[in-house]
Order: structure tokens, then sequence, then C-alpha cells
């Protein structure tokens, strides 16, 4: 995370510089990116730089820690909306993203968090936001029995909309070929795979 001197910066200031971190690590991967290059586009310092970072993985880091908070907020947005059809509210959610051009932020954000997509497993507490989404599930009737499945539930859906996304990237989907995959998964999650055996 970064150094309190960042976290002090006004929330403007703060964007510029994801901004043009975003740029840079969209263009290139981690180990061909130079602290050189970065304050050059910023017209800082070296020095300041690392009192912002203590390095380029930290900066790094924090930018997709970041931007993966701002997606797992809008999933939970999306998710909200559509009330009582959670998956419909994924679906929304996902062709929001299907029509991105490569030049927009939104895209490059998307590119670096299917690359990272292990941040989606990470588990930070939930200190608050636990009484909306039991809500959620209760609205949906979700069979969910505990507090620690209730949470279980939260990141297996997060993986499942950065795994359809990386699906779509991956094969230069449309908006009809990634709707049509992600439609698979949302069937075997709410009927099942197995078929019932009819009664004799």
């Amino acid at each position: 995370m970064p150094k309190s001197t960042f976290k002090n910066l006004p929330t403007e200031r703060q964007e510029y510089i994801r901004g043009i971190l975003l740029d840079i690590f969209y263009a290139k991967p981690l180990g061909q990116v130079k602290v050189s290059e970065i304050v050059s586009a910023l017209n800082m310092s070296r020095g300041i730089f690392y009192k912002y970072f203590e390095d380029l993985n930290e900066a790094y880091d924090y930018l997709i820690h970041y931007y993966a908070g701002i997606v797992h907020g809008e999933i939970i947005g999306y998710i909200t909306h559509q009330k009582s059809d959670y998956f419909k509210g994924i679906e929304n959610f996902l062709l929001s993203y299907v029509d991105l051009e490569e030049t927009e932020p939104k895209y490059r954000q998307l590119a670096l968090l299917t690359q990272n997509s292990y941040l989606f497993s990470y588990r930070s507490p939930m200190a608050h936001g636990m009484d909306a989404w039991t809500a959620i599930l209760q609205e949906n009737h979700f069979n969910i029995q505990s507090e620690a499945e209730s949470v279980s539930f939260l990141y297996f859906s997060m993986k499942l909309v950065i795994d359809s996304l990386t699906d779509m990237l991956a094969n230069d989907w449309s908006k009809e070929e990634l709707i049509h995959d992600y439609r698979f998964k949302a069937r075997w999650l709410t009927e099942g795979l197995q078929q019932k055996n009819s009664l004799k």
C-alpha cells in the first residue's frame, strides 16, 4: 500500500498519478517498467516517487488493488439494482464492459485486473456491508446457511465475473458470445448439472 504522503494528497492529484501509472503499466510488463519513466511522465523527482511508494512493485500492487475494489463495488451495485434477479445483475455488469475501446481507461483497468485475477481470491475482513450482502442473498432466496458461507459466495461471485471477462478478452468475444457463455454458468448454478431420475 502507498505511504501516508500519497494518501494525504488531494483526490485529484491521486487520480492523476493513478492515470499515469495505469498508462505505463498497461503498455508493458512490470519487469520492463523503470521508475525514470514514471517520474518523467509525472514531471517529478525520483525522491518524490519514493515518498509515495516503497518501490515499483508497491505502486503496481496499489493500482491493481484500487481498481479491484472499484470493480468489486460496481458488481455489487449492479446486483443490488437488479434486486431479486442476482444473475441478471451480474449479466448487466458484464455488458457494461463489452464495448470498451482499448484507449479507454476502463478497458486498461480491466486488462490489468484479468492479468492479476488472483486478487479476487484475497479475502479482506468484511467489517461493514455484511448486512446489505445478507439482504441480497435473502431477497434471491439463496440457501446460504452461515456468515462464512455468505462471504465465500461473495468471492465466488467475484471470480465468476472476472473469469468471464478474462475469457472475453482472451477469445475476443462479441457481446453475444460473452453472454451465451455466461448464461451456461448461471444455469449450472441455478439448475444444477445432474439430471434427476424420472420416477418409473
